[in-house]
Protein backbone atom coordinates (compact mmCIF):
# COMPACT_ATOMS: atom_id res chain seq x y z
CA UNK A 1 0.00 0.00 0.00
CA UNK A 2 1.41 3.31 -0.77
CA UNK A 3 1.74 6.82 1.25
CA UNK A 4 -1.65 8.15 -0.50
CA UNK A 5 -3.73 5.74 -0.01
CA UNK A 6 -2.68 5.61 3.53
CA UNK A 7 -2.94 8.85 4.65
CA UNK A 8 -6.46 8.85 2.56
CA UNK A 9 -7.91 5.48 4.46
CA UNK A 10 -6.75 7.22 7.55
CA UNK A 11 -8.89 10.54 6.54
CA UNK A 12 -11.53 8.41 6.30
CA UNK A 13 -11.69 7.27 9.53
CA UNK A 14 -11.15 10.16 10.90
CA UNK A 15 -14.38 11.51 9.25
CA UNK A 16 -16.55 7.98 10.12
CA UNK A 17 -15.37 8.76 13.49
CA UNK A 18 -16.33 12.30 13.69
CA UNK A 19 -19.80 11.51 12.32
CA UNK A 20 -20.53 8.61 14.82
CA UNK A 21 -19.39 11.69 18.06
CA UNK A 22 -22.27 13.73 16.07
CA UNK A 23 -24.63 11.01 16.02
CA UNK A 24 -24.09 10.08 19.96
CA UNK A 25 -24.55 13.26 20.75
CA UNK A 26 -27.81 14.21 19.16
CA UNK A 27 -29.18 10.40 20.44
CA UNK A 28 -28.11 12.07 24.09
CA UNK A 29 -29.73 15.37 23.33
CA UNK A 30 -33.03 14.07 21.72
CA UNK A 31 -33.90 11.56 24.54
CA UNK A 32 -33.46 13.39 27.57
CA UNK A 33 -35.63 11.26 29.55
CA UNK A 34 -37.25 9.98 26.89
CA UNK A 35 -38.42 13.62 25.43
CA UNK A 36 -38.50 14.08 21.97
CA UNK A 37 -39.01 18.27 22.40
CA UNK A 38 -36.20 20.71 23.94
CA UNK A 39 -36.62 24.16 24.21
CA UNK A 40 -33.71 26.33 25.58
CA UNK A 41 -33.48 30.17 25.65
CA UNK A 42 -30.54 30.94 24.10
CA UNK A 43 -30.59 34.77 24.84
CA UNK A 44 -32.83 37.55 25.90
CA UNK A 45 -32.92 40.94 24.19
CA UNK A 46 -32.18 43.44 26.80
CA UNK A 47 -31.81 46.28 25.13
CA UNK A 48 -34.14 49.33 25.19
CA UNK A 49 -35.62 50.96 22.21
CA UNK A 50 -33.14 53.50 20.53
CA UNK A 51 -30.35 51.58 21.60
CA UNK A 52 -27.89 51.72 18.85
CA UNK A 53 -26.49 47.82 19.93
CA UNK A 54 -28.16 44.78 20.87
CA UNK A 55 -27.43 43.90 24.57
CA UNK A 56 -28.32 40.09 24.52
CA UNK A 57 -27.41 38.59 27.53
CA UNK A 58 -28.16 35.10 28.95
CA UNK A 59 -31.40 34.66 30.94
CA UNK A 60 -29.95 34.67 34.32
CA UNK A 61 -28.79 38.03 33.83
CA UNK A 62 -31.92 39.45 33.67
CA UNK A 63 -35.05 37.04 35.13
CA UNK A 64 -34.97 34.69 38.39
CA UNK A 65 -37.83 32.80 36.88
CA UNK A 66 -39.16 31.26 33.48
CA UNK A 67 -42.75 29.86 32.61
CA UNK A 68 -42.94 27.46 29.11
CA UNK A 69 -46.12 26.70 28.58
CA UNK A 70 -47.37 24.71 25.03
CA UNK A 71 -50.66 25.08 23.59
CA UNK A 72 -52.29 23.51 20.53
CA UNK A 73 -56.60 23.75 20.00
CA UNK A 74 -56.96 26.97 22.31
CA UNK A 75 -55.74 24.73 25.25
CA UNK A 76 -52.46 24.11 27.48
CA UNK A 77 -51.25 20.92 26.75
CA UNK A 78 -48.35 21.64 28.63
CA UNK A 79 -46.39 23.58 30.89
CA UNK A 80 -43.13 24.43 33.53
CA UNK A 81 -42.52 26.90 35.78
CA UNK A 82 -38.62 27.51 36.29
CA UNK A 83 -36.34 29.63 39.14
CA UNK A 84 -32.84 30.18 39.66
CA UNK A 85 -30.85 27.43 40.77
CA UNK A 86 -32.93 24.66 39.24
CA UNK A 87 -30.20 22.74 37.07
CA UNK A 88 -32.51 22.45 33.83
CA UNK A 89 -33.31 26.77 34.14
CA UNK A 90 -34.16 28.58 30.70
CA UNK A 91 -34.34 24.82 28.74
CA UNK A 92 -37.91 22.54 28.82
CA UNK A 93 -38.00 19.04 27.61
CA UNK A 94 -41.05 17.36 27.23
CA UNK A 95 -43.03 14.67 24.95
CA UNK A 96 -45.01 15.92 21.91
CA UNK A 97 -47.21 13.88 19.22
CA UNK A 98 -46.03 15.01 16.10
CA UNK A 99 -48.07 18.36 15.20
CA UNK A 100 -48.21 22.41 15.23
CA UNK A 101 -47.82 24.02 18.40
CA UNK A 102 -47.95 27.17 19.95
CA UNK A 103 -45.43 27.75 22.36
CA UNK A 104 -44.94 30.63 25.05
CA UNK A 105 -41.98 31.85 27.23
CA UNK A 106 -42.03 33.92 29.80
CA UNK A 107 -39.07 35.46 31.91
CA UNK A 108 -39.54 37.33 34.89
CA UNK A 109 -38.41 37.88 38.34
CA UNK A 110 -41.49 38.37 40.90
CA UNK A 111 -41.93 36.71 44.03
CA UNK A 112 -44.74 33.51 42.26
CA UNK A 113 -45.46 32.62 38.62
CA UNK A 114 -48.05 34.20 36.53
CA UNK A 115 -50.99 32.73 35.37
CA UNK A 116 -50.51 30.86 31.60
CA UNK A 117 -53.58 29.38 30.69
CA UNK A 118 -53.99 31.17 28.14
CA UNK A 119 -51.87 33.26 25.93
CA UNK A 120 -53.81 36.19 25.30
CA UNK A 121 -53.72 36.63 29.10
CA UNK A 122 -50.82 36.37 30.82
CA UNK A 123 -51.78 37.61 34.43
CA UNK A 124 -49.58 39.12 37.19
CA UNK A 125 -51.03 40.33 40.77
CA UNK A 126 -50.57 42.80 42.97
CA UNK A 127 -47.51 41.82 45.57
CA UNK A 128 -49.34 41.38 49.44
CA UNK A 129 -48.62 39.00 52.26
CA UNK A 130 -50.43 36.35 51.57
CA UNK A 131 -48.78 36.11 48.02
CA UNK A 132 -49.11 37.80 44.58
CA UNK A 133 -46.44 37.90 41.94
CA UNK A 134 -45.63 41.16 41.48
CA UNK A 135 -44.62 43.68 38.75
CA UNK A 136 -40.93 43.13 37.28
CA UNK A 137 -39.47 43.43 34.36
CA UNK A 138 -40.72 40.75 31.98
CA UNK A 139 -39.49 39.37 28.75
CA UNK A 140 -41.43 36.98 26.23
CA UNK A 141 -41.47 34.13 23.47
CA UNK A 142 -45.22 33.55 21.51
CA UNK A 143 -44.41 31.30 18.02
CA UNK A 144 -45.52 28.41 16.58
CA UNK A 145 -43.64 24.87 17.52
CA UNK A 146 -43.78 22.15 14.88
CA UNK A 147 -43.14 19.07 16.14
CA UNK A 148 -41.99 16.47 13.47
CA UNK A 149 -42.06 12.39 13.67
CA UNK A 150 -38.32 12.60 14.94
CA UNK A 151 -39.19 15.75 17.77
CA UNK A 152 -37.66 18.60 17.51
CA UNK A 153 -35.45 21.28 19.10
CA UNK A 154 -35.59 24.85 19.00
CA UNK A 155 -33.64 28.03 20.47
CA UNK A 156 -35.74 30.97 21.30
CA UNK A 157 -34.76 34.97 21.68
CA UNK A 158 -36.78 36.92 23.96
CA UNK A 159 -37.76 40.23 24.45
CA UNK A 160 -39.13 42.90 26.79
CA UNK A 161 -43.11 42.98 26.90
CA UNK A 162 -43.22 45.92 29.93
CA UNK A 163 -42.36 49.67 30.12
CA UNK A 164 -40.86 51.43 33.10
CA UNK A 165 -41.77 54.43 35.38
CA UNK A 166 -38.67 56.14 37.14
CA UNK A 167 -39.17 57.95 39.75
CA UNK A 168 -35.66 60.01 41.18
CA UNK A 169 -36.35 62.58 44.30
CA UNK A 170 -33.34 65.44 44.45
CA UNK A 171 -34.50 66.16 47.70
CA UNK A 172 -32.78 63.77 50.43
CA UNK A 173 -35.71 61.66 52.28
CA UNK A 174 -36.61 62.87 55.62
CA UNK A 175 -35.74 60.17 58.56
CA UNK A 176 -39.08 60.06 59.28
CA UNK A 177 -40.03 58.63 56.06
CA UNK A 178 -39.87 54.47 56.04
CA UNK A 179 -41.57 53.28 52.87
CA UNK A 180 -43.76 54.50 49.88
CA UNK A 181 -46.34 53.00 48.02
CA UNK A 182 -46.95 53.22 43.99
CA UNK A 183 -50.55 53.12 43.06
CA UNK A 184 -51.08 53.13 39.17
CA UNK A 185 -54.06 53.13 36.75
CA UNK A 186 -53.82 52.95 32.91
CA UNK A 187 -51.89 50.16 32.44
CA UNK A 188 -52.20 46.46 32.58
CA UNK A 189 -50.97 43.68 35.26
CA UNK A 190 -51.44 41.34 31.99
CA UNK A 191 -50.71 41.41 29.02
CA UNK A 192 -51.22 39.00 25.44
CA UNK A 193 -48.19 37.35 24.29
CA UNK A 194 -50.26 37.51 21.05
CA UNK A 195 -49.92 40.91 20.42
CA UNK A 196 -47.27 42.17 23.41
CA UNK A 197 -49.88 44.83 25.35
CA UNK A 198 -51.56 44.73 28.06
CA UNK A 199 -55.21 43.46 28.02
CA UNK A 200 -56.93 44.21 31.13
CA UNK A 201 -57.02 48.07 32.81
CA UNK A 202 -55.55 47.25 36.30
CA UNK A 203 -55.19 49.31 39.26
CA UNK A 204 -51.32 47.88 40.20
CA UNK A 205 -50.27 49.00 44.05
CA UNK A 206 -46.78 48.30 45.42
CA UNK A 207 -45.16 49.05 48.55
CA UNK A 208 -41.75 49.74 48.64
CA UNK A 209 -39.01 50.16 51.79
CA UNK A 210 -37.32 53.62 51.78
CA UNK A 211 -33.17 53.46 52.13
CA UNK A 212 -32.04 54.81 55.20
CA UNK A 213 -31.28 57.95 53.95
CA UNK A 214 -30.06 60.79 50.90
CA UNK A 215 -31.77 60.63 47.51
CA UNK A 216 -34.68 57.96 46.29
CA UNK A 217 -34.71 56.17 43.17
CA UNK A 218 -37.66 53.81 42.22
CA UNK A 219 -38.76 51.42 38.95
CA UNK A 220 -42.30 50.51 38.61
CA UNK A 221 -43.13 48.16 35.66
CA UNK A 222 -46.94 48.17 33.86
CA UNK A 223 -47.79 46.42 30.82
CA UNK A 224 -48.92 49.53 28.65
CA UNK A 225 -51.68 49.37 26.15
CA UNK A 226 -51.67 49.88 22.33
CA UNK A 227 -51.81 53.29 21.30
CA UNK A 228 -51.10 56.79 23.36
CA UNK A 229 -53.11 56.28 26.41
CA UNK A 230 -51.37 57.48 29.79
CA UNK A 231 -50.63 55.89 32.92
CA UNK A 232 -51.22 58.27 36.38
CA UNK A 233 -49.20 57.61 39.36
CA UNK A 234 -49.93 58.44 43.12
CA UNK A 235 -46.74 58.39 45.10
CA UNK A 236 -47.38 58.27 48.91
CA UNK A 237 -44.58 58.31 51.48
CA UNK A 238 -45.63 56.88 54.83
CA UNK A 239 -44.19 57.30 58.36
CA UNK A 240 -43.23 54.56 61.17
CA UNK A 241 -47.17 54.47 62.20
CA UNK A 242 -47.92 53.84 58.73
CA UNK A 243 -49.68 57.74 58.34
CA UNK A 244 -48.85 59.33 55.47
CA UNK A 245 -46.28 62.34 54.94
CA UNK A 246 -46.45 62.68 51.46
CA UNK A 247 -48.19 62.30 48.35
CA UNK A 248 -47.51 63.17 44.95
CA UNK A 249 -49.40 62.75 41.73
CA UNK A 250 -48.07 62.23 37.83
CA UNK A 251 -50.94 62.54 35.71
CA UNK A 252 -51.32 60.87 32.21
CA UNK A 253 -47.77 59.50 32.27
CA UNK A 254 -46.50 58.37 28.95
CA UNK A 255 -45.60 55.13 28.88
CA UNK A 256 -44.48 52.65 25.95
CA UNK A 257 -43.01 49.05 25.52
CA UNK A 258 -39.31 48.89 25.99
CA UNK A 259 -38.89 52.71 27.11
CA UNK A 260 -38.33 54.40 30.19
CA UNK A 261 -40.66 57.42 31.81
CA UNK A 262 -38.33 59.06 34.36
CA UNK A 263 -39.53 61.57 36.29
CA UNK A 264 -36.63 64.06 38.44
CA UNK A 265 -37.10 66.49 40.81
CA UNK A 266 -37.69 67.57 44.97
CA UNK A 267 -40.48 64.89 46.35
CA UNK A 268 -40.34 66.48 50.00
CA UNK A 269 -39.79 70.19 49.85
CA UNK A 270 -43.49 71.25 50.28
CA UNK A 271 -43.29 70.02 53.24
CA UNK A 272 -46.10 67.49 54.92
CA UNK A 273 -49.27 67.09 52.65
CA UNK A 274 -52.05 64.81 52.88
CA UNK A 275 -53.73 63.30 49.68
CA UNK A 276 -56.71 65.90 50.21
CA UNK A 277 -54.38 68.46 50.52
CA UNK A 278 -52.37 67.70 47.47
CA UNK A 279 -55.85 68.47 44.98
CA UNK A 280 -55.67 71.63 43.27
CA UNK A 281 -51.72 72.26 44.14
CA UNK A 282 -49.84 74.23 41.79
CA UNK A 283 -48.49 72.66 38.28
CA UNK A 284 -45.13 71.79 39.36
CA UNK A 285 -46.67 68.00 38.71
CA UNK A 286 -47.29 68.06 35.44
CA UNK A 287 -43.74 67.38 33.20
CA UNK A 288 -42.14 70.23 31.99
CA UNK A 289 -41.99 71.53 28.00
CA UNK A 290 -38.54 70.63 28.18
CA UNK A 291 -38.51 66.39 26.70
CA UNK A 292 -35.28 65.33 26.42
CA UNK A 293 -34.56 61.71 24.28
CA UNK A 294 -31.61 60.06 25.37
CA UNK A 295 -30.44 56.44 25.10
CA UNK A 296 -29.06 55.09 28.06
CA UNK A 297 -28.40 51.51 28.85
CA UNK A 298 -32.32 50.53 28.65
CA UNK A 299 -32.51 52.26 25.16
CA UNK A 300 -35.01 54.90 24.88
CA UNK A 301 -35.65 57.21 28.05
CA UNK A 302 -38.27 59.94 28.07
CA UNK A 303 -37.03 62.36 30.69
CA UNK A 304 -39.57 65.00 33.18
CA UNK A 305 -38.43 67.13 35.94
CA UNK A 306 -41.88 67.70 38.18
Amino acid sequence: MNRSMTILIWLMLLATSMLAGCEKMTDEETSVAGKNVIIRVSEVDAGWEGQSTRALVPITEVCTRVCFAVYQDGSRKSYKNQKTGDSDFGSFSLSLDAGTYQLLVVGHSGAANPTTTSPSKVQFTNPSSSGGTGFTDTFYYYGTLVVGSSGTQMNISMKRATAMFRLKTNDAKPAAVKRFQFYYEGGSGAFDATTGYGCVNSKQSVFVDATESGQQQFEMYTFPHEGDGGVTFTVKAFGADDNILYTKEFANVKMQRNCITQYSGDFFKNGNVTPSDDKGSDDSDEPSSNVVMVNPEWGQTFEYTY
